[in-house]
This record gives structure tokens, sequence and C-alpha cells, in this order.
């Protein structure tokens, strides 16, 4: 019905049977047949045949305005899935909670300037679930952190922002047990992120390699507040070098060196699939995203 409703229009447009024929590369016969075709589909006429020019009906008048509803509507649905118009609506951003630190809100705060019709809405969760909610389209893009043994999955659209060290700590005033010596701190209490995080499940193997079970005092999602409590000395924890190193708490805190906890991890970029004309928000956010993470890189 598509063309049918274009050859009502263009009639209408220019006035004369012929002029909308050749607007349309069409013979005046295909544009008549066209518009029969319409009337027997809407049962309807549309054109009172006793005038030359044919002039529109009550009912014609109504379907004219209507079909150019339809068409603008089409129109706008083509350039929309081309990406012929600008983003708009919202763009669903999740970001694990080692990321979400007040320097990272430069980045969304750009994206939002480069798309002003986008309406960012952003949330933050453990890695894992991020990447459950990007597969079942909840998300149109997540910034996880990752240990680097974890290989990227093959079904996510992910680029690697940084790798990076974390750096096992305890407080400077540590006055370990008798009981233990300093080699063993993995048997002391731990801070660490709540149950499901994936560097969470890597520290624990690796303690459990070591003979030990893993002893978990504080269980947070907020590095500033784990660190607060390993300098309070409640117990160890693994934090990453940048954000160590940026903290005011650093110089209350030593670090520890075993060869069972050297733990790389990667902050990846995923991006949702079937974006549509948020395909270019996402690149976009991608760019910004390396540029925001080679400048915080010591």
């Amino acid at each position: 019905m598509f063309e049918e409703l274009k050859a009502l229009v263009a009639i209408a447009e220019t006035g004369s049977m012929e002029r909308a024929a050749s607007d349309l590369s069409l013979t005046p016969s295909a544009l008549t047949r066209r518009i029969q075709r319409l009337e027997v589909e809407l049962a309807a006429v549309l054109f009172d045949r006793h005038f030359k020019p044919p002039k529109l009906t009550h009912a014609g008048m109504e379907i004219l305005e209507k079909s150019r509803t339809v068409l603008s509507a089409l129109s706008d649905l083509k350039n929309c899935a081309s990406g012929g118009t600008p983003p708009a609506g919202p763009f669903r951003l999740g970001l694990s909670h080692a990321v979400a630190q007040p320097d990272i809100s430069e980045v969304i705060v750009d994206l939002g300037k480069q798309f002003p019709l986008l309406q960012p809405h952003i949330s933050n969760d453990i890695s894992s679930e991020l990447m459950v909610r990007l597969r079942v389209g909840e998300l149109d893009g997540a910034v996880v952190v990752l240990p680097k043994e974890t290989a990227l999955p093959p079904d996510l659209e992910g680029i690697t922002l940084r790798q990076e060290e974390m750096q096992p700590v305890q407080a400077r005033s540590t006055a370990q047990a008798r009981s233990a010596r300093p080699s063993e701190f993995y048997r002391r209490n731990w801070i660490l992120n709540p149950v499901g995080c994936l560097v969470r499940e890597e520290i624990k193997k690796r303690v459990e390699q070591l003979g030990a079970p893993l002893i978990v005092a504080a269980e947070l999602h907020s590095p500033g507040l784990q660190l607060a409590l390993i300098a309070g000395n409640v117990g160890v924890g693994m934090i990453r070098t940048s954000f160590l190193r940026a903290h005011p708490l650093r110089c209350r805190l030593s670090a520890i060196r075993h060869p069972n906890f050297s733990l790389l991890v990667r902050i990846v970029f995923f991006r949702g699939r079937y974006l549509g004309t948020r395909e270019q928000v996402a690149l976009q956010l991608q760019r910004l995203l390396v540029h925001h993470f080679e400048n915080t890189a010591s």
C-alpha cells in the first residue's frame, strides 16, 4: 500500500494526474491503477470523477492527511534505521563498581554534549551481571573489570581499555598475629567485593590453592570504603594500583609482595547488539573511554 499512498499524495500536491505520473516515473494509466487499488483496499471512493480533473472526495481528503502522516512516519523510520537522524532517547550504560568513580563522569558529560538529544541512564553492578544484561538487551554498553585470565566472550563486541595490576595491601601499622608469618597474610581477614565479583573469585581460588580458607571480614562494592577499612587494620585487600596511587589514604597502607597474588585485570568496554542509531553513540563512547583511560594511565 506504500506506493499507492505515494500516488495519492503526489496527485494532491501536483494537482494533475500527468504531473504526478511524471514525478513518480509512471504512465498515467499505471498511476490510475494504483489509485483504483487503494480505493478497493480501503473500500472508499477517493476521487469524484465527474470533475475534470477529478477532485478529492471528503473521504479522499481525510485519507490524504492520514497518508501524509503514514509516509512521514515511514520516512522517519527509514532514517532511524539507517542512522540518518540524530540519536535521541535513552542510552543505557552499565559501570562496574570498580570503575564507577567520579573521574569517569567527564566521559559521560562529554558524550551528552555531542548527542544533546540523548538521555543517559547510568547504573552500576558487578561485571558478570552487566554482561548478562547486555546479552538480554537491557544495556547499550558496559564498562567491566575482568581478571586477565578471563577470555573475552565471543558473543559480545568488546575492547580492552587498560590492563592493570591489582595490589595486595594492608595497614602500615599492622601488627601481625603471632600465629601467622608476614608471608601468610592471606590467612587474615579480607576486605573484598561481594560474591559474584569475578576478581573476588580469582582471589578465593588463589587463597585456597595455598591451603587456607578465605575469611571475609567485609563485603563491599565501594573501593574507597574498602581502603578505609584496610587502613584501619580491619583486614587485607586487593586494590587496583591506579586507584591506590590517587587515594589520600595511600600513606597509611603498605603493599604486600607475594608470588601467588600477582593479579592483572583488564578494564573492558562492551557494546550492545542491534543498537540502530545508538550504535554511533556506543562507538563514540568507546573512543571517549579509550582517550580517558590513556590519559589516566601512569
